[in-house]
Formats: structure tokens, sequence, C-alpha cells
């Protein structure tokens, strides 16, 4: 190998020495095929990682021998060990705890017994002793099936009476569960909202589907239902809007929808879906031409809020809402998605903060997995998580000057440094959670769906996405079925009381859903039958 002095050491390889124009040939070589080699490692390592010590979406740890410690704090108390459970027997029927293979059928599905017919006469006749099989037991076989969509036609008829004085007609009413103008049941209507906002098929697929069934409901049609369907529903969503807002704790988020514009034609331009979340896990939805904080400042205003105000950190939100009326909280999700994308980028130096944020995460994991109180919470985070935060400010003031401003790194510590204030508050307010992805998650929805209908079709439909949305996201959230829902919404919200609108909230009807759910399912049942 060539030293820096310029001389030439001879190799112990006779070979080598002998022919001395190929030794770079073959180093180069060498050190292509380790480099590569080493990239695999690095690859493997971090695939284990993720295996070992990564959630879901995107947790990474950093090896303990190339990671500094940050802050030198005593850990949290452990809780006291549970006591250990009995051993399970070994023997061979508890050698597995699981059965293996597909798992039981639900029992609440509809049955259909088959009897299957005996084998052939000749089949029965034992070849040894000549005689007769005898029955032995009975093998069952469970199934699932599916039987395809079935439409047909309810025909009402009722007797119109008249008086030779030619007074106003008397006759029954129509069935509450039917459209007379658009001669559709409830049905119908619940199955396109359902598919469209929470399948998130375009009309377009909704119309071929039902053309292979026989039935021809063409977009338009779809679109005018569904506009019926939003003017229904709209005291329903205001009620929703005064729970969110009315829950002292809202969660705030936006999100851009492409809207296909008249007054632009060929050209999509972007509004905005924000998000409102409750303390108590009600979602609302409003759309808006535009991102600007101006939208939900005016929302917060006008209902007077009071309370806790999540967000992101996006600019202007941190101010809105009515003066020294509402506290604004940050997101410790944002915080390390920051310098997540540092350390997987290449840059080493943001693991420091990554770990940091890692373990403030778990504190508030432990606090939920032991269920504390809100007094409990609030001192583990005096004790733990405030100090531990104080502390990952003062490294990130002490490192800015000498990182580079527009790294990742470089970033991350401008959002944190930025965001400090109401990053803390999020530890210092006792009812006030480390991140804003309760609403997130309700967003998520809205955005697997739209990689399928693209864009809005004009800016009329925005209100009415935002208003049906709203309401099946919280079917959603409250795990009831939205088509068993609205079927019984459309029937009977127009004869209910308008003072005792939030009764149809779905948290509340989810409760009394058993007896109002019956007869829903009774009457389904009944139609798919015929």
């Amino acid at each position: 190998m060539a030293a820096r002095s310029g001389r030439v050491i001879a190799p112990n390889n006779p070979t080598a020495s002998a022919s001395p124009e190929a030794e770079p040939i073959r180093l180069r070589r060498e050190n292509e095929a380790l480099t590569t080699q080493v990239r695999l490692l690095e690859l493997e390592v971090r695939k284990l990682k993720h295996q070992l010590w990564g959630r879901k979406s995107e947790r990474y740890v950093a090896e303990g021998a190339e990671q500094p410690t940050l802050f030198t704090l005593p850990a949290p108390v452990q809780p006291a060990a549970e006591p250990a459970k009995a051993k399970v027997p070994t023997g061979p029927k508890s050698a597995r705890q699981t059965p293996m293979g597909p798992k039981p059928l639900d029992p609440a599905l509809p049955r259909e017994v088959i009897q299957l017919p005996p084998p052939d006469l000749k089949d029965l006749i034992c070849p040894e002793t000549k005689q007769p099989r005898q029955p032995g037991f009975v093998e069952q076989l469970e199934v699932l099936a599916r039987k395809p969509a079935e439409y047909y036609v309810k025909k009402y008829e009722r007797t119109v009476y008249v008086s030779p004085a030619k007074t106003a007609p008397v006759a029954t009413d129509w069935p509450a569960d039917v459209l007379p103008r658009a001669r559709m049941h409830a049905s119908v209507v619940a199955h396109i909202a359902t598919a469209h906002f929470a399948d998130h098929l375009p009309y377009y697929r909704l119309e071929q589907q039902l053309a292979r069934t026989g039935v021809d409901l063409p977009r338009n049609c779809q679109v005018s239902l569904m506009n019926q369907l939003d003017k229904l529903v709209q005291p329903l969503v205001q009620a929703m809007q005064t729970e969110v807002l009315g829950s002292g704790y809202v969660f705030l988020d936006a999100t851009p929808v492409p809207v296909l514009d008249p007054a632009r034609p060929g050209v999509a331009r972007e509004a905005t879906i924000w998000a409102y979340r409750g303390g108590a896990g009600t979602v609302w939805f409003e759309f808006q031409a535009s991102k600007s904080p101006q939208h939900p400042d005016r929302v917060l205003k006008a209902a007077d809020f009071r309370g806790l105000l999540q967000t992101d950190g996006a600019a202007g939100l941190g101010s809105i809402g009515p003066p020294n009326q509402v506290t604004a909280l940050g997101c410790h999700a944002h915080l390390r998605r920051y310098f997540f994308k540092a350390v997987e980028g290449g840059e080493r130096n943001g693991e420091a903060y990554l770990m940091a944020i890692n373990r403030l995460f778990r504190w508030e994991r432990w606090a939920k997995r032991l269920r504390f109180k809100e007094e409990s919470r609030a001192k583990m985070r005096a004790r733990y998580s405030l100090p531990w935060f104080d502390a990952l400010v003062q490294r990130a003031t002490k490192e800015q000057p000498s990182t580079l401003p527009k790294s990742l790194v470089g970033v991350a510590i401008h959002y944190l440094l930025a965001q400090q204030a109401p990053l803390r508050r999020c530890l210092s307010e006792p009812k006030a959670e480390l991140s804003n992805n309760a609403v997130e998650n309700a967003i998520r929805p809205l955005k697997l769906g739209a990689k399928n209908w693209l864009q809005v079709g004009h800016p009329d439909a925005g209100p009415r996405l935002a208003n049906l949305f709203t309401v099946v996201e919280n079917c959603r959230q409250s795990g009831i079925d939205p088509e068993a829902y609205l079927i019984d919404l459309i029937a009977r919200l127009p004869g209910h009381p308008a003072a005792r609108i939030a009764e149809w909230l779905p948290q509340r009807w989810a409760q009394q859903r058993p007896a109002v759910a019956t007869t829903g399912a009774v009457g389904s049942a009944a139609d798919r039958s015929r």
C-alpha cells in the first residue's frame, strides 16, 4: 500500500509484488466490496431496530454505545409488580394457547342448515364384512357465504278521501322512511351515503355497481339524494358543532382539498376542510375556501369559546379565539416528526432529541396504562416530564448557533424553540394531551378517500361534503354502523323535537342502539328476504 510519504511498502503477497500496477485495482475492488457490505449491514441493523423497538408508525432507537446520555434524571418509580400468574400445565392439550387455523365465525350471523345426501348404496357396504355401515356421528362444516345485493320495488297504496264540497282531500301520510318526490327508500339513501362518505366510492363507481344489479341511478340523482340528506342533517351537524365548541377542549387541524371552480375552468384550486374535535370525542368539519386562520378565529369568537385549543403549530393558529380565554397548546408528535426525519436523513445529531421525546411519550403511555387520575398524572409530569422538557430546550438553545439553519436538525430545533411555550403547556396543563393526533386520526379517512374521488366537483358541494362526513365520522368514532344509523335518522329525525336534537348525536344514539336498531334490523332483514 502507498504511504503518504510516497514510499511503496511491499505487500506480503509475492504475486502482488510482482505486479505493482495491479495493486491499486485490487484495492479499489476490495474497497467497493467492503463499502457495499457496510451499506447492507446498515440496512439490516436499521430493519432490526424497527422490529425490536419500533411501533407501527415510526419509532427509532439509537445504539446504546453510540448514543450519549442526554439528561441525568431519576427514572420514574415502577409500579408494583403484579403477582405471578400460575403456569399453564404443559400437556398435549395445552401445547398451543390459541388454536391454529381460521377463527370461528360470528355466532350472531344467521345460519342456514343444509343436509347433505348420504353416499351411494354401494359405498355404504363394508368391503370386509359385506354388511351395511351404521351411522356413526354427524360432522359439521361452517363456511361464510354472501348473497348479492337485492333491490326491489316497494309499492305503497293509500286511499284519498274527497268531498263533494271540493275541500282539501284527506289521505294517510306516506311512511316516514320514504322520500316520495325522489321515489326512494331510506335504505337506498343510507347505502349511497355510507358507500360514498365512509367507503369513499365515487359516484360513478356506485352507478356502475348499481347497474350490475339492474338499478339505473345516475350520478346526478345520487347527488340530489345527498343534497336532500344534507338538508335533513344540518340541525344535527349544528348540534355537533355546539357539542365540540362547548367541551372546553378543542383539537384543531386543517387539510387541503382540491375544488373545481366554474370561475376557473380547467383548473382545480385548493380549498380547506377544518376539523374540530372536542374533548368528549365529537368531531365537526367545516369547509372553507382557504387555509387562513381567520376562519377558525371567527368560529371560536362566535361561540365565545373558553378553554384549551391544541394545534400543530401552524402560523397564525396560536393566537386565535377570544382574547384571554384560550390556552394554546402545541403538539409533541409534530416536534417528534421533525427530528425523526432528521435522523432518517442521516443527521445523527438529532438522535438525542428523538430519544428524549420518545421518553416523554413513554411516560404518558405508562400513565394511561396504569389509569392515572388527573392529579396523579399532573404529579408525574411535574416530577419527570417538565424537567426533562426544560433540559431539552436548554440543549437546543445551546446547540442552535452551531447547527446549520437549513439542515433537518436545524429546522427541528427552530420548531422546538419557536413552539416551546405551547409545547410546555402540554405538560403543565393537567387536562392537556401530549399531541394533536386525536383530530388527525379523524381527518385520516378523508385523506384516504380523496385518492378515490380526487376533487370536489363544485364549491357548493364542499359544505355538503363537510356535513355528511361529520355525521359518518362520528359514527366511526362511536363504533356504530353508519348505514343503520342513517336509516333510523332519515325515518325519525323529521318528527323529532328540535329542542332534543342532541339525543341524535351518534355517541348518544349508540347507548340506546339495542332498542332503536332492533326495529331497523328486523325491517331490513324482512325487506331482504322478499
